[in-house]
């Protein structure tokens, strides 16, 4: 400890004046009394007030010399030098990860993180600096080399957990740009080591420590829900993982649109994974929700979400003689609401999102979607229909990547005749031949149209496994569902909204949130609000007649092993990284003065000296009262 005024202690020479006051007899005025039988305690105080007697000790006395050191420490201004474990220019990581909300560190292993690195600035020295980054799947720098505590504390409580990966990579590429040009840098890690597993050891060209967050704690996770017929029934699966070092019987209960259909219990070994099965659900159903019922300390991966068959449902009308092929087809596709009708029936309906037109035109076009099958001759949108003529090879067009996508055309061999097609600028081939292109694609007026220029009954593609994986290419082009794939995505994933035709607004309503116009403008930009897992409601709205509004969802699940497994890391991949400890030896940087706790303690002293010397006065005062008061009986 160290005195910040060493000339302060030249005031302790009132110690002994205290004590010489204590010697001294003090001056009292002669008074003659009758009897000195009633004041033999002012004889004890004169007794006591004899000069220059031994010393009594008392509790005032005390008081009095402990109120006096107090003042002299105070004015000595004592200050100590504490170590701190950081030092120079700092660069904090913070992992924000999915495995940073377990709860095996009280009150979570991100808030037990924040804490450490609060006491980190806390104990800044001067001219000490530190730069702060949240590393999650896109690290954020939060702050640059800032040596204010109260800025680097609020930029800390702006950094929030997520249920993302953590990309150590990138998170040391931001470090390695704020530490360049400083020659004491060094990078701090605080988290549990979960991170993205990079190609090789991270090298970097200053010291790495890592602060290691949480324990080996027990966890179980749901890494798979889905769905899929077997035998016309419905079924559905959850894959369950336990990261424990013991074997466990858990309880998942599955729901079906919001109803539970039952809850079953798996027995696990200690790392092992399995499979549950439900089934038959309803026909009808649309989203799955399955739970774990354990009490873990983590939760986020205890749940899971799927949607059954497509996410978005359009109304599809077809227009046929009779053709078995094509209706087979589409009726099998899991987006659709298939209706169908004849040429002489057909009515113009409005409320169809896809008209399929085979082997008639009618006068007046229908809004939405258009898909023309063996069109008859004419001139139409899509370009001119001539006489029949003989084809030969049979080729893939340069912008068909999507809608042969798994289409084998190799396997097509008896198409006799074709209609000569001419397409218009804003049609694409997608199957083409040297003498004419035989199916087309594109967009007019704000709708997409695709034309099949031969009869289906002319070919033996409706025979082949490739012609319903063409129907549901083209189904899906033509109304295609909100996100990609089977609609599920992972936690802060950017995600495409496909936009239908005719559309004018788009909104997505997350879990526990406001809608949120994505659309317009079009194209619709990715949207990146994706970080809570649950079920997110895609509503596009159309311009067509009655303000028609269709509904498609995607989920996010956490569906992540390398979270879910909460033992902490030992080590990064970081080449040279060492373990950090804040009790190792420390640079003695940051000064503090103790002082305002000396001055608190001697407030007390003062206080406890009055009572004292009050309470005294009193007592002294009554007695003496007691004794002198004249006692007569009558």
């Amino acid at each position: 400890m160290s005195l910040l005024l060493p000339a302060a202690l030249l005031f302790a020479l009132i110690i002994p004046v205290i004590l010489l006051f204590y010697f001294m007899r003090p001056k009292r005025q002669e008074r003659v009394v009758g009897s000195t039988l009633l004041w033999r305690q002012s004889l004890q105080d004169l007794q006591a007030s004899r000069p220059w007697q031994r010393l009594r000790i008392t509790p005032l006395l005390l008081l009095q010399v402990l109120a006096a050191i107090g003042i002299v420490l105070v004015l000595t201004r004592p200050a100590t030098f504490f170590s701190s474990p950081i030092g120079g220019d700092t660069i904090i990581v913070l992992q924000t990860s999915a495995s940073m909300q377990a709860t095996d560190v009280a009150p979570s292993r991100f808030e037990a993180a924040r804490s450490r690195i609060t006491d980190l600035i806390d104990g800044l020295g001067p001219g000490d600096q530190i730069s702060l980054i949240a590393m999650a799947r896109s690290p954020q720098v939060m702050i640059a080399s800032s040596s204010d505590k109260d800025q680097l504390n609020a930029a800390l409580a702006r950094v929030k957990v997520t249920n993302q990966d953590a990309d150590l990579q990138q998170a040391l590429s931001l470090a390695s740009s704020l530490a360049a040009g400083h020659s004491d840098a060094r990078i701090l890690i605080v988290g549990d080591g979960h991170v993205l597993t990079p190609d090789q050891v991270i090298t970097v060209p200053f010291p790495v420590s890592y602060l290691a967050i949480g324990a080996d704690t027990p966890n179980a996770a749901l890494l798979a829900l889905a769905s899929h017929t077997v035998q016309g029934n419905l079924v559905a699966l959850a894959q369950i993982a336990n990261y424990s070092r013991q074997p466990r019987a858990l309880p998942v209960e599955l729901y079906a649109d919001g109803k539970l259909v039952s809850v079953q219990t798996i027995s696990l070994a200690d790392g092992a994974s399995g499979v549950l099965q439900w089934g038959p659900l309803p026909p009808a159903t649309r989203f799955l929700y399955a739970h774990i019922i354990a009490q873990d300390a983590m939760k986020a991966d205890h749940d899971a979400w799927a949607i059954v068959g497509a996410s978005m449902h359009g109304r599809a009308l077809l227009v046929t003689n009779s053709n078995s092929f094509l209706e087979s087809a589409l009726r099998i596709q899991p987006n659709l609401d298939l209706f169908e009708t004849t040429p002489a029936k057909y009515r113009q309906d409005n409320t169809f999102d896809l008209t399929v037109f085979d082997g008639y035109v009618p006068p007046v076009l229908p809004p939405g979607d258009l898909f023309f099958v063996n069109p008859p001759a004419g001139s139409y949108i899509f370009g001119a229909s001539g006489p029949e003529i003989a084809v030969t090879r049979i080729s893939a067009g340069s912008d068909s990547a999507n809608l042969l996508n798994e289409v084998d055309l190799s396997s097509i061999h008896t198409l006799h005749v074709s209609h000569q097609l001419t397409p218009a600028s804003s049609m694409q081939p997608v199957i083409v031949t040297p003498e004419t292109p035989l199916l087309i694609a594109g967009e007019q007026a704000n709708r997409r149209i695709a034309v099949l220029s031969f009869d289906l009954h002319d070919s033996d593609l409706p025979l082949q496994p490739s012609f319903p994986v063409l129907m549901y290419n083209l189904v899906n082009w033509f109304l295609p569902p909100p996100v990609a794939g089977s609609g599920q995505v992972a936690p802060d994933t950017p995600v495409s909204i496909a936009a239908w035709p005719g559309v004018n607004r788009i909104t997505i309503t997350g879990p526990g949130q406001q809608p949120m116009t994505v659309a317009p403008p079009f194209p619709v930009a990715a949207f990146n609000q994706t970080d809570t897992p649950g079920i997110y409601d895609v509503a596009q709205y159309s311009t067509g007649p009655g303000g028609q509004v269709r509904h498609g969802a995607f989920v996010v699940n956490l569906f992540d092993p390398l979270q879910s497994r909460l033992a902490p890391a030992d080590l990064l991949p970081i080449a040279h990284s060492v373990a950090f400890t804040a009790s190792g030896p420390g640079i003695p940087r940051v000064l503090r003065e103790i002082w305002p706790w000396i001055a608190a303690f001697l407030l007390l002293v003062l206080c406890a000296e009055w009572w004292l010397f009050s309470r005294s006065y009193t007592l002294r005062t009554t007695t003496s009262s007691q004794k002198t008061a004249p006692s007569f009986r009558r």
